[in-house]
């Protein structure tokens, strides 16, 4: 049984015998916040193990059945692995977890983390748009053409941030491709979620406003390669204006 299915177990056995599901999950939501923070931040480093369930319950305010909710969500995440009759491990994250991590890791400010951040973003968006190339419907590019010249004329950023990530979700539609969309998800939810990664990301909007009918005409010109290598390069400059902001005093 995987991680995630012994947490969803757990889960559903719990709140059965929880009297407001309500306040029980936020009650878990909580002291998974606490325990993760602690263990991103260093305060529970890898190899190390989380102090007793009786002391780590009272540390939090908690009971010990919500602390046992708690760690089977991080279980889940690739943070923690109880040992029988020697605690709770603390796993090394970055060979145990996974992508949804990079929100709770950014959400704790490290902004080491947005290059890397917009790396992935270019390489994600750079073969969705090959495999988009070689799917998309005449009707489809058509269409998609209209939307893009309306993008190019948004002047206001957050309407612009959120026809940013739209069209990158319809490309990634097109690309038809489940893996890359559930990765896309893990990605819209740091952009949205970060007021300042967005608005890194539109240092320079009059290069994102043209970006929407060049990624048209790329679509129109139907050579994969072509595609993903000028999408690499135009969304290269775009992020090199994001770090510029982002180094600059």
């Amino acid at each position: 049984m995987s991680a995630e299915e012994t947490w969803s177990r757990r889960l559903v056995k719990w709140l059965n015998q929880s009297g407001d599901p309500i306040q029980t999950i936020r009650a878990v939501d909580q002291a998974a916040d606490r325990i993760r923070a602690s263990i991103l931040d260093g305060a529970h480093p890898a190899g190390s193990r989380l102090p007793p369930e009786r002391v780590l319950a009272e540390a939090l305010g908690i009971s010990r059945l919500t602390l046992r909710a708690a760690l089977a969500r991080l279980e889940a995440e690739g943070l923690v692995q109880p040992r029988q009759g020697s605690g709770v491990l603390v796993l090394d994250y970055r060979e145990h977890g996974g992508v949804g991590l990079l929100i709770h890791l950014l959400e704790r400010g490290d902004l080491r983390l947005f290059e890397p951040f917009l790396r992935l973003r270019r390489v994600l968006a750079a073969e969705a748009l090959a495999l988009a190339t070689e799917r998309i419907t005449p009707d489809e590019l058509e269409e998609l053409a209209n939307w893009a010249d309306q993008l190019a004329q948004i002047l206001d950023p957050g309407e612009l941030m959120a026809g940013n990530l739209d069209f990158s979700r319809r490309i990634l539609q097109l690309a038809d491709n489940l893996p890359m969309a559930l990765l896309f998800n893990t990605v819209t939810q740091v952009v949205r979620g970060r007021p300042e990664v967005q608005a890194l990301m539109l240092s320079d909007p009059t290069a994102v406003r043209a970006s929407f009918p060049a990624i048209v005409a790329l679509l129109r010109g139907g050579d994969p390669e072509r595609a993903r290598a000028v999408v690499q390069g135009m969304l290269a400059t775009i992020d090199r204006a994001s770090l510029d902001t982002l180094e600059s005093p």
